[in-house]
């Protein structure tokens, strides 16, 4: 059955493994990236131009999605992390933060049910999460105020449009391989004791795979999870269950 999904920040690391997983799984897919890679679209059909804190970038990926096969998921991920310590709060950033990934989320999820109620068909939403709606880092008050306002977009949207056969979840990962977290890592003063304390903090004691993260999305819009909705699954190696590191 022809079906089309969109994903955000599909040019790299978690979004662009989500787009090769679902590529993989018979999807068409339309990403959305703000500064597109040289490789033209990658696994995706189609690549949207533009900003994720913009309406119209998510409006004109739902119209190019629809024009290739009826839409039937939509994956908002696209993000950005920059710390905002309160007590020295520089505001350009905070709205930066707030509008990617606060509005961002609630612009995609908009074009997404109104799309699929239109259609007059059911539809699935992976919102993206984070680790950081359910725990505290220092530092990252913008960030993790994003992050849980995420787990509650996507039960607002559950509740609203269970009804229509319209399911929406969210997967919070943890500590995940990708050029943002490489560079992150290469710019401390101890790469590897960095490197070391992020990968011993969850219990299973690594860093994940963005394909780990892609499979879970990739589950989530399936028929296998049709009964599943309004809810935030923990991606993060056991990281949020723990009380502190584990002893190896």
């Amino acid at each position: 059955m022809s079906r089309s999904v969109v994903v955000t920040g599909s040019g790299r690391g978690i979004g662009r493994a989500i787009a090769e997983r679902l590529a993989a799984d018979g999807w068409t897919v339309v990403g959305v990236e703000v500064a597109p890679d040289d490789d033209g679209t990658g696994p995706c059909a189609a690549v949207v131009e533009g900003n994720a804190a913009d309406h119209a970038t998510h409006a004109e990926a739902a119209r190019r999605a629809r024009e290739l096969a009826p839409l039937r998921g939509w994956v908002n991920n696209a993000g950005i992390t920059r710390l905002t310590p309160l007590h020295a709060l520089d505001q350009a950033t905070v709205r930066e933060v707030v509008e990617v990934n606060g509005l961002g989320y609630v612009w995609g999820c908009a074009a997404a049910v109104e799309t699929f109620t239109a259609q007059g068909g059911p539809g699935a939403i992976v919102n993206v999460g984070s680790i950081h709606g359910r725990a505290s880092h220092r530092d990252h008050a913008a960030y993790e105020f994003t992050k849980g306002g995420v787990d509650a977009l996507t039960r607002s949207v559950a509740v609203t449009y269970g009804p229509a056969g319209i399911r929406a979840n969210a997967v919070a990962p943890g500590g995940v391989r990708t050029p943002s977290l490489e560079a992150h890592l290469a710019a401390a003063p101890d790469p590897a004791a960095a490197e070391r304390e992020l990968a011993d903090g969850p219990p299973l004691r690594r860093i994940a795979d963005p394909a780990e993260i892609a499979a879970v999305v990739a589950f989530l819009l399936s028929p296998d999870a049709s009964y599943i909705s309004g809810q935030s699954l923990g991606v993060d190696g056991g990281w949020s269950a723990a009380f502190g590191a584990p002893s190896p």
